[in-house]
């Protein structure tokens, strides 16, 4: 029996849909069964309602559970009371594991983010980066901090397979985790509003179904206690919309906001978000994270989980054809 947490996310509902494929027995962890993106009932899945801070649900989704799929996380910009994603993505992973050893489960495959290794303009970089520096979003924060007391304790202690994507983008949920999935809608609808700076800063781009993929692979052929980077097609943000422009035929302008004039911009919308609680569409710690280069290597998830790199022109084609249906 496998758990999955945040099967209603981004990432998450795209590993239950592969699970349901392959016709695997699983069970989930929500805290709203209605957001599900299948029938749990048909596929055979079990259904716990509750998030990782309830231990009672967290003790009957891991009872009898052999192999755990971790993926819930609070990825959101902005929340009011920051303290949540100290909560779910620090408390929630230790709650999680403690509960996952009581129970005797096998293996723990824990998806956390390339933000959480720190800026990198270095295509050969990997799993051997340490953030340093200030860590600019509450979010990037609390994931690499989760990173930090899993090298420090949490790998020696529970069994556990460290899986950190890029930029996941790809068919899937408009989730606010769904970055790339934004940005081509907000492009396609001639909404998008620009790019920080120049452009000229590299993302890894990693293809949703290539994760999705490698989270199960993991679960066979991770090493406990080992980290692996599902980095993908290390480009240029200018690159990504002029493959976008070319695979869709919507040409669009698209427009540069100088670093300082976003910082001014996201310090507002921030304030704006704290007087009436709607969410920022920018904060000034979002344009610092673009100030930088996100390039990784992947060579080691390629090596021992047969990690696939979909090139960053396939990737944009199935996922513009998906809107389409």
């Amino acid at each position: 029996m496998i758990l999955l947490t945040g099967a209603t996310g981004y990432l998450g509902s795209q590993v239950a849909r592969e699970l349901v494929a392959r016709r695997m027995l699983f069970r989930i962890l929500v805290s709203d069964a209605s957001r599900l993106g299948f029938d749990a009932a048909a596929a055979h899945c079990e259904v716990v309602v509750g998030d990782l801070r309830d231990r009672a649900a967290l003790e009957k989704a891991l009872s009898g559970a052999k192999q755990v799929i971790h993926t819930a996380a609070l990825v959101k910009m902005w929340v009011r009371d920051p303290r949540e994603f100290w909560q779910v993505n620090v408390e929630g992973l230790k709650s999680l594991l403690h509960a996952a050893a009581r129970a005797r489960v096998e293996r723990v495959v824990y998806t956390s983010s390339f933000l959480a290794l720190g800026p990198s303009a270095d295509t050969q970089a990997g799993e051997e980066l340490r953030h340093r520096g200030p860590c600019l979003t509450e979010y990037v924060q609390t994931t690499a901090e989760a990173l930090a007391w899993l090298r420090a304790e949490g790998l020696r202690q529970f069994p556990v397979v460290v899986l950190l994507p890029g930029v996941i983008y790809g068919p899937g949920p408009k989730t606010e985790g769904n970055l790339v999935g934004g940005m081509i809608d907000q492009y396609l609808a001639g909404r998008f509003p620009g790019l920080l700076g120049t452009g000229e800063q590299r993302w890894s781009f990693s293809f949703n179904a290539d994760v999705v993929t490698a989270h199960l692979a993991a679960l066979e052929k991770g090493r406990l206690g080992e980290e692996y980077v599902l980095a993908g097609d290390n480009r240029s943000l200018n690159d990504f919309f002029r493959l976008l422009e070319d695979i869709s035929g919507v040409r669009h302008p698209v427009r540069h906001l100088p670093f300082a004039a976003g910082k001014m911009v996201g310090a507002l919308d921030l304030l704006r978000a704290r007087l009436f609680g709607r969410p920022p569409q920018l904060t000034p710690g979002v344009v610092e994270i673009f100030k930088h280069d996100w390039v990784y290597s992947s060579a080691k998830a390629v090596r021992e989980l047969g990690y696939r790199l979909t090139p960053l022109e396939e990737g944009l084609k199935k996922t513009i054809d998906s809107l389409a249906h």
